[in-house]
């Protein structure tokens, strides 16, 4: 959540003490000593809270805080009054300010203001997000899969869901893990509770332990201020750790004191931090070799693998294709407005027998891809290849599906690559895989940052 602070006073000494106590504080502020200034910061950029005085050069307090209602209504306005200017405050908090202090101003005393209106908007923003969260509740149907494999999948999820167990999700990048994440969540006690998820390869390994565990002020040079980690974040709730086979060894000591005593240490600081939530673990990696090599702590893998759900690769239930088609249809009809009812039997022949690499993921890429250029009610293998653009269509160049497929994945890459100047972890979120996974991609298809 920012903390950025506006403060709005004409008297220089009391404007630079309380900006530098503010400072110390651990807040961002930009301090000036004119009403116009304070108008002009407020349209650059938003604030969270905003210290008015009400009589200041250029636009007094009370045309300010105007200005902040019509263009920021969302920021925690103070104002500075004078003994002689109550009525005044009292007009302001008519207007929409929050509240008011008195001069002589006590430091104490507005910075226990300032921290309640912080706490105020910080629960106003998780409330919105946990709203956001709730609204988009996961349902377990979005797991397609009639085979006997599936059929075992859903009763293990069944069954650990209603548990306080850990649970460690298995296979191959595309195969569903996150949405098992999902379902176990959905259908637990805490489903109505946050569902946390950090992609452990996608974090730098000098990131990960404060984005897990939070940190103290100080514990480092940029920790200007106290950070609350995931795990807080997850309080009650449920934390996913995927691809947790790329963590590092220093995280996965504290990782394991999480696991083992239900507590945190943050960075920097000597106090632990009880925690009461539901953790699960995903992987494409096999954590056995892991540990053989020394990459995986043993004593880790067991106290996360209470209960294991391995999800097999789609090639290894080609038997539900046609279902997964049907459903990717529906979705993508109704995100874009289309009207098609299926694939020909000529289509579904080649979806059959294509090996899918990219499992889940890929298909589901593919029928996107179709339903886009078809241009029929029905999908033919003609919509599956893009022609022209440096991709080859199945209807003129080949009849090879693998071939179509890699050279779409190729032109999709280096497009969404190239609309973020080939910055690779906001790439990676857009293409919805992990950073790791975008990496291998990048590699495998040769994809260079040049046309």
């Amino acid at each position: 959540m920012r903390s950025e602070i506006l403060l709005a006073d004409d008297e220089v000494t009391f404007r630079e003490t309380l900006a530098k106590v503010l400072r110390e504080e651990g807040m961002a502020v930009t301090a000036v000593g004119d009403g116009m200034d304070a108008i002009n910061a407020i349209m650059k950029q938003p604030y969270a809270v905003a210290i008015l005085d009400i009589q200041m050069p250029g636009a007094d307090g009370i045309k300010v805080l105007r200005e902040i209602m019509k263009i920021r209504p969302e920021v925690r306005v103070i104002m500075i009054t004078a003994y002689g200017t109550v009525e005044m405050a009292v007009e302001a908090i008519k207007l929409g300010a929050c509240d008011y202090v008195m001069k002589p101003v006590m430091f104490e005393d507005i910075l226990t203001k300032i921290r309640q209106h912080l706490r105020y908007l910080q629960l106003r923003e998780e409330n919105q997000e946990l709203k956001r969260e709730l609204s988009g509740k996961f349902d377990i149907g979005q797991i397609i899969g009639q085979t006997s494999a599936m059929q075992q999948v859903f009763e293990m999820i069944r069954k650990v869901a209603r548990t306080k167990s850990n649970v460690l999700i298995t296979g191959q990048s595309g195969t569903g893990k996150e949405l098992v994440a999902h379902a176990i969540h959905s259908l637990g006690d805490r489903n109505g509770r946050r569902f946390v998820a950090i992609n452990c390869s996608a974090i730098p390994e000098t990131l990960l332990e404060s984005e897990l565990f939070g940190h103290k002020k100080g514990s480092f040079t940029s920790a200007v201020q106290d950070k609350k980690g995931l795990f807080e974040s997850a309080s009650d709730g449920t934390l996913f750790l995927d691809e947790i086979g790329y963590m590092p060894m220093t995280c996965q000591v504290k990782l394991l004191r999480a696991v083992e005593h239900r507590q945190i240490m943050p960075v920097g600081s000597t106090e632990p931090i009880d925690i009461d939530l539901r953790l699960i673990a995903a992987t494409n990696r096999d954590l056995a070799e892991e540990i053989k090599r020394e990459r995986f702590r043993e004593d880790l893998y067991y106290r996360m693998n209470v209960v294991g759900i391995h999800l097999p690769r789609l090639r290894d239930r080609k038997e539900d294709i046609p279902l997964l088609v049907e459903h990717f249809i529906k979705k993508y009809n109704l995100e874009m407005g289309k009207q098609c009812v299926g694939v020909s039997d000529e289509c579904l022949r080649l979806l059959m027998s294509y090996e899918w690499k990219g499992n889940i993921r890929e298909l589901q890429n593919v029928i996107e891809r179709a339903v886009i250029f078809a241009e029929n009610d029905v999908i033919e293998t003609c919509d599956i290849g893009l022609i022209g653009s440096g991709t080859i269509g199945l209807s003129e160049k080949t009849e090879n599906l693998q071939a179509a497929v890699k050279a779409y994945e190729r032109e999709q890459i280096y497009r969404v690559l190239n609309k973020y100047d080939w910055n690779k972890t906001e790439a990676a979120k857009v293409l919805g895989v992990g950073l790791s996974s975008l990496y291998r991609k990048i590699d495998e298809l040769e994809i260079k940052n040049s046309p």
